[in-house]
């Protein structure tokens, strides 16, 4: 399966979490991406983790059956993936053609990889160049996945009983959607600034910068709302759908009231967790921002189940001093409804030769 590739006409896009999976049908065109259908389910527990499916059976069994129920027969299938076992890296070269690059990838990757290249599908992508006092280099984002984990997830496909065609890495899809919308949320061109893109899953959270159309670092770290449940349930006596309606209670987690009550302290673990997680983002950012003298990120974009909590992007942006949106819209995408949710799922039904 293609890593970096794209669209069928009724096609369809699963995006597989360890809380959630999300499934989008429609098909695509220069104009626009029309979504027929969409819709979500819980994840069988523990059947799949961090891009790994853990249990193939009773996971196939529970796609299949929501498959039926919204009436979604044989199709072309889109899968998106984020895991922390997939290595990323950005990497100078001279500034060679691709095919030159390529082949040079084998001979470079070992003083910037060291692993056992047999076991990993690696792909890679221009994605600027670097301007030295005497040379200039091409910077190359490499990817590299478990071969095991690409395997696995296309024989999940099949086993669904539709077509496998491509396994897209949740970064790329990100980027493609911001190269294929000119405008975010009503205000923000996603070929005018720098942004940091922000996935706030359960199992996770990826970060993706994109400068000016342009992938620039891709991060996952192995933080999400799982571990925000888990400081919760070890201090509060709370049962997951609990859990759910006190995140749905809180009016702004940026802000925490004074006095002691039992909400309070539920907002203020909330809140304390979602720090620890921004915490390892601060990391990635300025890792970033010291590669290059005029590094910088100019607008926070959120989304993922943690950016449904009201006030998150307050929170971030108090803590990074940089503006924050919960990403609720691309022109260019009809679906309105709970965008947060499906943006992964609209990711992989770009093709790069669309944008």
């Amino acid at each position: 399966m293609k890593l970096f590739s794209l669209l069928n006409k009724n096609a369809i896009s699963i995006d597989l979490g360890s809380y959630e999976t999300k499934v989008i049908q429609g098909n695509l065109s220069k104009e626009e991406i029309i979504i027929d259908k969409a819709f979500s389910f819980n994840t069988p527990a523990f059947s799949y983790e961090n891009g790994n499916i853990k249990n193939q059976y009773i996971l196939i069994d529970t796609v299949k059956e929501e498959l039926k129920k919204n009436k979604v027969s044989f199709a072309t299938c889109y899968l998106s993936i984020k895991s922390s076992d997939i290595i990323t890296r950005e990497i100078p070269f001279p500034a060679l053609e691709d095919k030159e690059i390529e082949g040079l990838l084998k001979y470079q990757l070992p003083e910037y990889l060291p692993m056992d290249y047999g076991k990993y599908v690696i792909q890679h992508k221009p994605i600027g160049r670097i301007a030295n006092q005497e040379t200039e280099k091409l910077n190359v984002l490499v990817v590299a996945i478990p071969k095991d984990m690409v395997d696995m997830h296309y024989n999940f496909v099949r086993e669904l009983g539709l077509k496998p065609v491509v396994l897209d890495y949740q970064s790329n899809g990100i980027w493609k959607l911001f190269k294929f919308t000119d405008n975010i949320n009503g205000s923000i061109v996603p070929s005018q600034k720098t942004i940091a893109a922000i996935d706030l899953g359960y199992d996770s959270t990826n970060i993706t910068i994109v400068d000016n159309g342009t992938i620039q670092t891709s991060r996952v770290i192995d933080l999400g709302g799982q571990s925000m449940d888990n400081n919760v349930t070890s201090l509060i006596a709370v049962n997951s759908d609990e859990l759910n309606l006190k995140k749905s209670e809180i009016e702004d987690v940026s802000m925490v009231e004074e006095g002691f009550s039992e909400h309070n302290r539920y907002v203020n673990i909330v809140k304390t967790s979602m720090e620890g997680i921004m915490d390892r983002i601060d990391r990635v950012f300025k890792y970033y921002i010291s590669k290059e003298a005029d590094n910088e990120i100019e607008t926070l974009l959120l989304y993922g189940g943690l950016s449904k909590i009201k006030g998150v992007d307050k929170l971030f942006s108090n803590y990074f001093g940089i503006p924050a949106q919960v990403l609720n819209n691309a022109r260019k995408v009809n679906l309105n409804d709970d965008f947060y949710r499906y943006i992964n799922c609209v990711g992989a039904l770009i093709r790069d030769d669309e944008v």
